[in-house]
């Protein structure tokens, strides 16, 4: 039963001995019992956590969001700016700090952490550092990306912080959560245990992932550990796609009765790696599930270019191909040494989205963003006059004449299309755009209806 709570006590209540007792009484007896169980069984249930009724949504999980992690792009995302509480992946921000003093040099690997009392104290799951230990930090590192050690995080809390009282290290994952853009989070402990008030999103903790990994990229080596030891304890990592799903090398799972289960998971194949985050599962069980089927989704999405971008073409409005025209027009994107979507997730650590200048092709230059945004699901650019328009990526070919083919049937299902050509790299592409709309929600529900094959697709 979740949260603890047992049904042990309402079944010793129903067994009272009925020797010597008439059956009159036994009767009557028997029906007392019956009642009290019932009554008993009655207010457990009143009592259960409500994140499992709560759950809702394609993946069976309160929110999800996914990215491709070299350009910002969003690939999908379901509730991403929800408030749950975060549970263990708060300790990507404690290790976060970490490294981030390891690099300022105000700490080292191999410096030592005197545990103390209040750090063994700490509830749910421990890496069993003792009182007085001295661990070093690499090993406490470690015990809180694999062994989500509770206890190891306010060791290594209060280390940084100079006293018992770690609330200056809660304060700085505080401020870092501002920095980085986490506008819908924040923290009151630094291993996620429950606390009121504790809160983050979806996309809050795919900021603070994407920014960790691209800052502290060596972190996966203690993310991709299955077990890890300490004090003769054996712990195994929560994070069920290691060494079952190709590519997953990290990051971090967490659980809380407020929530349910939580996970941030990364995988890279060839080139591509994807950061996903899924939040408020049903049990461990489906995470994993959830987590598999979030990747899956990502992977063909990024292979096939689909994703939501944002254009700003000139004088308030993007062109549309003429009616008569044997295929649809081709904008032409200037020549780039490389696509700015390539570059723009590596430099901003709040996923802003960088603008492709437009070109002096008079009837149809555009500037086009990836779908990563701060404070909505996609960036929003918006022109000198005030407008926004919003297209859809539905592929994006080497090839002229297949995106007109795309774009040709497409138009037949009565959207409106559009072919950019751009260069990425050395090489010339041709994107299939939906598109534009002038609503964001209009644009949201023509993306979903593509994703889910409700428009016609080949």
């Amino acid at each position: 039963m979740p949260c603890g709570l047992s049904m042990g006590y309402g079944f010793a209540a129903a067994t009272l001995s009925h020797r010597n007792l008439n059956p009159p009484m036994w009767s009557i007896m028997r029906e007392k019992r019956r009642v009290f169980f019932l009554t008993a069984l009655l207010i457990m249930l009143a009592a259960q956590p409500v994140h499992a009724a709560a759950n809702s949504g394609t993946f069976g999980a309160k929110s999800v969001i996914a990215m491709d992690f070299a350009s910002g792009k969003i690939l999908y995302e379901e509730n991403a700016d929800q408030q749950i509480p975060p549970a263990s992946l708060t300790k990507v921000l404690t290790l976060y700090l970490a490294f981030e003093a390891i690099q300022q040099h105000r700490l080292s690997l191999t410096d030592t952490v005197l545990v103390t009392p209040e750090a063994t104290h700490a509830g749910g799951s421990r890496m069993n550092i003792r009182p007085g230990e001295r661990v070093i930090v690499r090993e406490i590192m470690k015990g809180i990306a694999v062994a989500s050690g509770n206890d190891a995080c306010v060791a290594l809390a209060q280390h940084l912080s100079g006293t018992a009282d770690y609330q200056p290290f809660v304060n700085a994952m505080n401020a870092k959560a501002r920095e980085l853009g986490m506008a819908s989070t924040v923290f009151k402990n630094p291993n996620g245990m429950p606390a009121e008030g504790q809160v983050t999103t979806a996309r809050d903790m795919l900021r603070l992932s994407a920014q960790y990994l691209r800052r502290f990229p060596q972190a996966l080596t203690f993310h991709s550990m299955t077990t890890y030891v300490h004090n003769n304890h054996n712990h195994r990592n929560a994070n069920r796609l290691l060494n079952t799903y190709e590519g997953v090398d990290g990051l971090k799972t967490g659980y809380v009765c407020a929530s349910g289960y939580n996970n941030v998971v990364t995988a890279k194949r060839g080139d591509t790696r994807i950061v996903a985050v899924v939040l408020g599962a049903r049990s461990a069980g489906a995470r994993a599930l959830a987590s598999r089927r979030l990747l899956d989704i990502a992977f063909e999405r990024q292979h096939q270019g689909q994703y939501l971008a944002v254009l700003d073409g000139p004088k308030g409005r993007v062109s549309a191909a003429p009616a008569a025209a044997p295929a649809p027009a081709v904008a032409q994107a200037p020549a780039q040494a490389a696509d700015p979507d390539l570059h723009a997730a590596r430099q901003l650590a709040d996923l802003r989205a960088s603008q492709v200048r437009p070109s002096a092709d008079k009837e149809a230059a555009l500037r086009e963003a990836p779908a990563a945004a701060d404070e909505s699901p996609f960036k929003l650019l918006q022109r000198k006059n005030g407008r926004r328009e919003y297209a859809i990526q539905v592929n994006s070919f080497q090839s002229r004449q297949k995106a007109q083919r795309r774009a040709q049937h497409l138009e037949k299902k009565g959207l409106p299309v559009k072919v950019v050509a751009t260069r990425l790299g050395g090489s010339k592409w041709y994107r299939v755009l939906v598109g534009p709309y002038a609503d964001i929600d209009a644009a949201k529900k023509t993306r979903d209806k593509l994703a889910r094959g409700a428009v016609s697709e080949q």
